[in-house]
Formats: C-alpha cells, structure tokens, sequence
C-alpha cells in the first residue's frame, strides 16, 4: 500500500497478528527454570481472548529478555526488502532509507512490517522509518519485541538505537553505518539532502541501556551505500 500519502502508514505492510495460543511453547520452555505455573493466567469471559497473547509473551519478557539467539543469521531478501523501501521513500522525495521489522518463531522468520522514510514528506525531523516501523508493531504486538528483528538500510541514530532499548528488540542488522553516512554527507551532501550524521553507535546505545542483543552492521553495506546516490526513476 503506497497510493495515499496522507496516510502516514499507508506504506506498512499489513500487520499480522499472531494466533490465539500461537507462543505458549515459549512459556512452556521457561516454566521448569523459573517454578512458573503450569500455564499463563488466563482471563475469563471476551477478556481473556484480547489478552492469551499478551500476559504470555510478557511472562516471557520477564524471564528471558532476550528471544533472539546470538548466533542468528541475518536474511538477504530481508534486507533487499528494506532497500527497496528506501528506493520508493526516495522516489516519493525523501531520504532513501528503509526499514523492515521480521518476526521469529518456531524457526520461522516472517516479514510484519516494512517502510520508507518520511522525514521529508512529513515535514518532522523524528518520523525517522526505524522508530515509526517500531511504534507501528508495537501497536499491534505490545510494548516489548523480543522476538523481532529490526533490519534497516542505515544503521539506527542514537534515537532509534533508544527507542530499540525500550521496546528490547530481539535484533538489529542494518547496511550502512553512522560514519558512512557522516562521510558522504560532507564529500556529497547538498542543501536538500544533507544526509547529517549522529555519531554514536548504536551498540554503545545497547550497552549503556543494557540492552545484549545481536548486532549484525555492514549487512549488504555496498548494495546499501548505492542508495545515497540512488535517484528517483
């Protein structure tokens, strides 16, 4: 969905709710190392049908902060997916940066959201594609992701990289880092697109907020240093 501008998540992807009893293997793989109950409390009534999924995954928060192994192994087409955001954010006249929020379970990893930039178009500096994907999943999975991975054509500013802490993201991959966006913004930048910088990596963002999680950068770094010269088709 691309056609209203308007719309500022006109270009998310549909968002997928999981299924009713979908995670409870999760709560079931904690209980014997935390002397939980036998099953998550439950709600009666049209409660407990909104809630299954989420008291479960937030026991799970609880005592395993973080879902994602760290031997994971980011996927190309993920990422090929958030490049071809950034090319569309581009051609609408924004900065070509896009983002893609994936989900793991049961050794599945599926795609739940995808965007292009909107900083320009929005004409607010903060609508950066990392934080508006993370509120947007958000809205539909709760507060905490710890079985999301965030993949991102450039590496996440310091806001991003913050606002990854407080919503535990499983993982982040990303292309392109802070320094090479602050190197082709002063060889390269023009009034219009600056292409500005925040040099604080994001894996000092995570460490500080004690955040341990996969960091995989420089994932399809040269396809993603295509897209600072990548002009509208």
């Amino acid at each position: 969905m691309h056609g209203n501008e308007n719309n500022e998540i006109d270009s998310f992807k549909q968002l997928r709710r999981p299924c009713s009893s979908g995670d409870e293997y999760r709560y079931a793989a904690l209980r014997a190392s935390y002397s939980l109950p036998a099953r998550p409390p439950r709600r009666s009534g049209a409660a407990a049908s909104r809630n299954r999924f989420r008291v479960s995954t937030i026991l799970a928060v609880r005592y395993d902060p973080c879902m994602i192994a760290a031997s994971y192994k980011p996927k190309k087409k993920f990422m090929q997916l958030a490049i071809a955001e950034a090319k569309r954010a581009r051609d609408r006249g924004d900065y070509a940066i896009g983002a893609v929020i994936t989900r793991v379970t049961d050794g599945r990893e599926v795609v739940i959201a995808s965007a292009g930039n909107r900083v320009k178009t929005s004409g607010s500096s903060i609508k950066h594609v990392e934080l508006e994907t993370l509120k947007y999943v958000s809205s539909g999975y709760g507060r905490y992701l710890t079985e999301f991975v965030l993949y991102t054509t450039h590496e996440p500013c310091a806001m991003c990289a913050g606002a990854c802490v407080w919503a535990r993201i499983g993982a982040v991959v990303y292309g392109v880092s802070q320094e090479d966006i602050a190197a082709y913004g002063r060889k390269r930048g023009t009034e219009e697109y600056k292409w500005r910088a925040c040099l604080i990596p994001c894996r000092l963002v995570f460490e500080k907020g004690n955040h341990a999680i996969p960091v995989i950068g420089g994932f399809l770094r040269d396809e993603c240093k295509r897209l600072f010269r990548y002009r509208a088709g």
